[in-house]
């Protein structure tokens, strides 16, 4: 009685099945660009961020190399591992090309601009060609060890 069953279909359709579970679990999940960022990475997402030199809204002096921010406290991500991170510069206006800083480094700045309750600096440097004159840059946190957006922008400054 069996034996004039055709299996074969059936067979077909479990190479079918086995396919596309395959298949969807490529699709989806932490490899995908959509899947949060895992909490493991450093993004810097996780306190608020200004320009301190210059303050946004002002021109850079010429000649100057050096960017300071400042962060709001010191239980974050940037301050636990801030050498993970840089300064990108992006012109405001389309096109052009975005500059980034060197690591940052700690900076002390007791008479700068404290717009947090609890204010720690940051610098990031730029090294050649430097910044273009006569632009408007956007400033972005750069967490360049990992896979996240940049945080911002936190302020703009002219050259």
């Amino acid at each position: 009685m069996f034996s004039t069953l055709d299996f074969r279909p059936v067979g077909k359709l479990a190479v079918l099945g086995v396919i596309i579970v395959g298949i969807s679990a490529c699709s989806g999940g932490a490899g995908s660009g959509t899947a949060p960022v895992p909490n493991t990475q450093f993004c810097g997402n996780d306190t608020q961020y200004a320009l301190a030199r210059p303050q946004s809204g002002t021109t850079l002096p010429s000649g100057v190399s050096t960017i300071e921010i400042v962060a709001n406290g010191n239980g974050n991500q940037i301050a636990q591992s801030y050498q993970n991170f840089n300064l990108l510069f992006v012109p405001a206006n389309t096109g052009g090309q975005t500059i980034a800083s060197g690591p940052l480094s700690l900076a002390s700045d007791p008479n700068g601009y404290h717009p947090f309750t609890s204010d720690y600096y940051y610098n990031g440097t730029v090294g050649s060609p430097g910044l273009f004159p006569g632009t408007v840059y956007n400033v972005f946190v750069n967490a360049f060890t990992s896979n996240c957006s940049p945080v911002g922008p936190i302020g703009q400054f002219g050259t």
